[in-house]
């Protein structure tokens, strides 16, 4: 729904959860502009205080621009007059009861589209992104109406700014050609050669959230920092807290924030990884350069960690890779372990799923999970996990006998409500038998972006032939996994991937 209103009165919209799903917040986006005005975090906290709560399948839709105005319907005249001083200079940019400018032209600063963009990503709602916005295109506001923000996407500095080959007179809008903004200069294909450009930020702004889903569906817990500056609020979901604290001002600030209810707990800070002072009883202190902000994760000290989450999923345990972000973790938190993890001594920033290719393992699913981790410095490396799912007395003879097979608990609803452990194929043996099997079909399995394929080699036909083959896993640790097979010859399971022969083999 697309109702400018209240939030009390567009929450209406919702129904009891079997109405609108989705719905504008349309009053808190003029607040975020005035407190990044006033350098104070009322106009925001207001607005949140009056945001009522929502049913669990619904969601608010926030947004810094759209395709419109800024629009300042939903504040008093005497606030619309002090947006009015603030964010026009020109008063044609002015129209009915908003402003007509792009981001970029509205705060005509890098760091304040990033601190207002991180504010839009870590608030409560699904954040909408308007095009151009990503590279910080500008506008032309002297085009009349609303056309001045609704010129052609600068694609390339080609001709049309990449947008279209035909004749330029042709174009419904003219392409931006002010001097600040122009499209030879500002577009995609630019900033996607360069990682230090804004569309490169918003990506990994992106990959954050995606990265911590509670920014999306978690609870909003308001702090109040002793700095009026300064501000500060939890997204909290079960066990999993993330802290976002922002310095609305433009210049360096100091706060103070009461954080003793995660007093023992460590603040590491989500883009470089980096772990902060233990929290304590006593206000927590930070200093801020102008116009930044900080994400962070609230962890439980490495020395206290606990065994890892359960995956909850629907249908069938292979439903895992329908969340790569969270699968994705567990697995490197695994892997972190495990002796052929070779980033020990590095400090992991994130990772993802590269690659699923699903097999069979005695008429049961199998998957092969190549996953990437990257690491705040230095090139980021690729492994594989075998991974399949056990539950019921196999679950509990698996736990028992290989725990350090097991890589997180898996519970199932939908369908066969189930519950099991999600384990590494090759440490029980099952994924060497499913890589023999393969080699002997010399057959290929498909996977998302690739494929694993089976080479029958002569000396292996030699030794067995067609006949069954028993399999046992090494419980050794070392920079490899291996298996036995009828004693008689060896399977390595290469962990670390890399593009090319590999020196191993």
């Amino acid at each position: 729904a697309e109702a400018n209103q209240w939030p009390a009165d567009a929450a209406e919209y919702f129904g009891d959860g079997d109405e609108c799903h989705m719905n504008f917040h349309f009053p808190l986006m003029p607040r975020m502009f005035m407190s990044l005005q006033m350098e104070d975090r009322f106009p925001i906290v207001d607005i949140l205080r009056q945001t009522p709560k929502i049913h669990d399948t619904c969601q608010w839709a926030t947004f810094l621009r759209n395709h419109d105005e800024l629009t300042l319907e939903m504040v008093t005249d005497e606030d619309r007059d002090y947006m009015y001083r603030a964010y026009t200079e020109d008063p044609v940019a002015r129209i009915n009861l908003g402003i007509r400018r792009r981001l970029a032209p509205l705060l005509r600063s890098r760091r304040r589209i990033e601190l207002m963009t991180s504010l839009l990503f870590a608030l409560p709602g699904t954040p909408v992104l308007y095009y151009g916005d990503e590279i910080g295109m500008g506008d032309n506001v002297y085009l009349g109406d609303r056309d001045g923000v609704r010129t052609p996407m600068q694609w390339s500095s080609d001709r049309n700014a990449g947008f279209s080959r035909a004749n330029p007179q042709r174009l419904y809008l003219p392409v931006i050609i002010d001097p600040e903004h122009h499209y030879e200069a500002v577009n995609v294909e630019a900033q996607q050669a360069n990682t230090s450009s804004l569309l490169w930020w918003i990506k990994r702004l992106v990959s954050a959230r995606k990265q911590h889903p509670v920014l999306g569906t978690g609870d909003l817990e308001i702090l109040f920092p002793d700095n009026p500056k300064v501000l500060a609020f939890t997204r909290g979901q079960d066990d999993q807290k993330v802290l976002v604290v922002a310095n609305l001002s433009k210049h360096p600030q100091h706060a103070e924030i009461d954080l003793r209810q995660f007093a023992g707990k460590v603040p590491v800070e989500i883009f470089g990884n980096s772990r902060f002072p233990v929290i304590t009883e006593r206000p927590y202190p930070l200093t801020f350069a102008p116009h930044t902000f900080y994400w962070f994760a609230i962890e439980t000290p490495t020395h206290e960690r606990r065994a890892p989450h359960a995956l909850k999923v629907h249908g069938g345990w292979s439903a895992v890779v329908e969340n790569p972000a969270q699968l994705a973790r567990t697995l490197t938190q695994y892997a972190a372990q495990r002796r052929w993890f070779r980033g020990k001594a590095r400090t992991i920033q994130g990772s993802r799923i590269v690659d699923v290719v699903e097999a069979e393992r005695d008429r049961a699913a199998l998957l092969f999970v190549l996953f990437e981790v990257e690491y705040v410095d230095g090139e980021p490396d690729i492994y594989v996990i075998p991974v399949a799912f056990a539950s019921g007395e196999e679950g509990v003879h698996l736990g028992h006998k290989t725990p350090d097979a097991v890589i997180c608990p898996v519970e199932i609803d939908g369908g066969e409500p189930d519950r099991g452990l999600l384990y590494d194929a090759f440490a029980v043996g099952e994924a060497a038998r499913t890589l023999l099997r393969l080699s002997r079909s010399r057959t290929a399995l498909p996977g998302q972006t690739g494929k694993l394929a089976g080479a029958s080699m002569k000396v292996l036909r030699e030794i067995f032939g067609d006949a069954p083959v028993s399999v046992r896993s090494s419980q050794l640790e070392q920079s490899n996994s291996t298996a036995q097979l009828d004693d008689r010859a060896m399977v390595k399971l290469v962990r670390h991937l890399e593009t090319g022969p590999n020196a191993e083999l």
